[in-house]
């Protein structure tokens, strides 16, 4: 898993804070089973001095996942975005698993043994 974590002018983010989204954004890597690369931004809002926004994005095999929080804490503000792409990913895969497609897991990993017969 690869993740880029910038932060705008003002913004410090502390080690805690990024383990936390390591933790968070793995547990994602584990559900599509596929390598991934994370785009992690925060930015201070200009209009108020106390409000931070996260933005978090990455690609899948088949989709683009983008999702952007703000509050007043730097925590909220990237759990909020981080839950809001565990929706997208959910609704993603309810949706083709309701078509009747394979789901994202079962597409990216797929091996055929045509060398092995096996008798009953």
């Amino acid at each position: 898993m690869n993740i880029e974590l910038t932060s705008g002018k003002d913004v410090d983010v502390p080690e805690m804070l990024k383990d936390r989204i390591e933790q968070k954004l793995g547990k994602i890597e584990n559900r599509l089973g596929q390598k991934l690369f994370f785009r992690v931004r925060f930015d201070k809002d200009k209009a108020s001095v106390e409000r931070y926004t996260c933005q978090v994005h990455f690609n899948s095999n088949r989709s683009e996942f983008n999702a952007s929080a703000t509050e007043d804490d730097l925590i909220k503000s990237a759990d909020q975005a981080i839950s809001k792409v565990e929706r997208q990913l959910n609704r993603f895969q309810s949706k083709l698993s309701s078509k009747g497609r394979m789901s994202i897991r079962d597409t990216t990993d797929l091996e055929v043994d045509l060398g092995d017969e096996v008798e009953l």
